[in-house]
């Protein structure tokens, strides 16, 4: 039996060797190469393999549902690829909107099909096949080759046979378009990134300043108090230093007469001993021995006490930036807090300290400093007279708590919701920024935190921070993630801490 007989304009496509070239094209448009250039490579390829002296590949424009636009083609006249087609005319126009592929064999105009204004109704007879390009469901352009009219014409079987071999096109430039997109949404979320390092990083420095800002009106605010604080130990100092002075000058008097009368050895000796015994018994100098080195050590505690203030406020006011994560004993943070806001305390309230057994904490300690401070003075502030607070500490589980009660006024209930919103507060123009709750949310959430809160109008209020021990690495992402700035201005769900009535 003889083999069947391959259509002469197909017998380039079943060679083994140009399907195998129209696959490497296809390679090529995968690898990311420059889309005109690959559609006019796998054309030309095509129109080889048809054995024809023209072809045009025509694409549907993004966007749009029959836009057409030239996306390659051979013997076209300059600046023709890239151009649109008229909607709905032509071989191209049909296909499209049809889906179907088209042969066509004699004049244009005996085809049946509108043709394009500028197109003679009475061009030469040819051959052309169109096809049209689908993916999946989806009709992404048409293909087209045409013969002249002293070629053979083309067939039905080479329409047929020619279907495949455009579907293969068809995958191929959709592709490519999907790596073409894929590259230019890389590109897209590489610049995004970059913008959003750069805005992070102004958020972050924005957060640093606005809570160096509010550590500095926190000082401000308990100033006169803190002033009061170091004025006492400073006044006793100045005192014992002038009681000290009277007692050295007659210490010193008494000194000289000895000395005096030691430097007689005969009758006049007796009169410089009475001297000396009338200033001894004027003088309990018993009692000034005793009291000199009493005095001296007063003088020292108060001095230290000073010292510790200052250091105090200085290592609470330092700059956010300068602090680094560390194993800290919050023990020690709290107390450091506590010698900073007594002043503002103790004419309101007494303080109850129970501490637990806390293991070192990893944290940003002169951070935790000015979230306890807004607690402990916000609680002061809410108490009237003869108030207590209670400071707690404890462990549960991976997470270390540090709990402020106070037995003020409470937080009622349409504002219990609103305390960590920035600028909001309750006090009168002048007394309060509105920024200390909102500055110790950010600054607990840095950390991996949370704050709960439950308050009774009349009964107080308690605020309880709760801190993980250490951070896992992936939490130290999330929290450089989340808490880079944004929170500081606005949480993304305010209810994030939890309140009880």
């Amino acid at each position: 039996m003889s083999e069947p007989s391959v259509p002469l304009g197909s017998a380039k496509t079943a060679d083994l060797a140009w399907i195998r070239t129209l696959y490497e094209f296809g390679q090529t448009a995968a690898s990311g190469a420059d889309p005109l250039r690959v559609r006019q490579n796998i054309l030309n390829h095509i129109v080889q393999g048809f054995d024809a002296e023209s072809g045009s590949i025509a694409l549907i424009v993004d966007g749009t549902e029959d836009q057409l636009e030239i996306a390659a083609g051979t013997d076209l006249p300059p600046g023709i690829v890239g151009s649109k087609l008229q909607r709905g005319v032509g071989v191209f126009g049909h296909v499209v909107a049809t889906g179907q592929p088209l042969l066509i064999n004699g004049k244009a105009a005996e085809a049946g099909l509108p043709l394009r204004m500028t197109e003679p109704r009475d061009r030469p007879a040819h051959s052309a096949m169109c096809w049209p390009l689908i993916v999946g469901e989806q009709i992404i352009g048409a293909l087209a080759v045409n013969r002249a009219m002293t070629r053979e014409r083309y067939t039905v079987e080479d329409l047929d046979r020619g279907q495949p071999l455009t579907s293969l096109l068809a995958l191929v430039i959709a592709n490519h378009r999907m790596n073409i997109e894929r590259d230019n949404r890389i590109i897209e979320l590489s610049t995004l990134n970059a913008t959003m390092q750069r805005v992070n990083a102004l958020l972050e420095d924005a957060q640093d300043q606005l809570i160096q800002s509010e550590k500095l009106a926190s000082i401000g605010q308990m100033a006169a108090g803190v002033a009061h604080e170091i004025n006492n130990p400073i006044g006793f100092v100045t005192s014992n230093l002038g009681t000290l002075e009277s007692y050295l000058q007659n210490l010193f008097g008494l000194l000289a007469a000895y000395i005096e009368a030691d430097k007689t050895a005969t009758a006049p000796l007796s009169e410089a001993l009475a001297r000396a015994r009338t200033l001894r018994k004027a003088h309990d100098f018993d009692f000034l021995r005793s009291d000199v080195v009493a005095l001296l050590a007063e003088s020292r505690d108060g001095l230290v006490r000073v010292k510790r203030i200052v250091q105090d406020m200085k290592d609470f006011s330092r700059s956010g930036v300068e602090d680094a994560w560390e194993m800290a004993d919050l023990h020690a943070v709290l107390d450091t807090t506590l010698n900073i806001v007594r002043s503002e305390i103790k004419h309101k309230a007494r303080i109850e300290i129970h501490y637990g057994e806390l293991p070192k904490v990893e944290c940003l300690p002169s951070n935790l400093s000015q979230v306890f401070m807004n607690l402990l003075v916000n609680a002061a502030q809410s108490i009237d007279a003869d108030g207590k607070i209670t400071l707690s500490t404890g462990v549960e589980g991976s997470e270390v708590w540090v709990r402020v009660e106070d037995t003020g006024s409470g937080i009622s209930e349409e504002h219990l919701n609103r305390i960590f919103d920035p600028f909001f507060t309750t006090k009168p123009v002048g007394q309060g920024t509105g920024l200390g709750l909102s500055v110790s949310y950010s600054i607990v959430r840095k950390h991996g935190g949370q704050i709960d809160v439950a308050s009774e109008v009349g009964h107080g209020t308690q605020f309880t921070v709760r801190l993980p021990i250490r951070h896992t690495p992936a939490e130290a992402l999330q929290i450089m993630a989340a808490g880079t700035g944004a929170d500081l201005l606005a949480h993304s769900d305010p209810r994030e801490f939890r309140t009880e009535h």
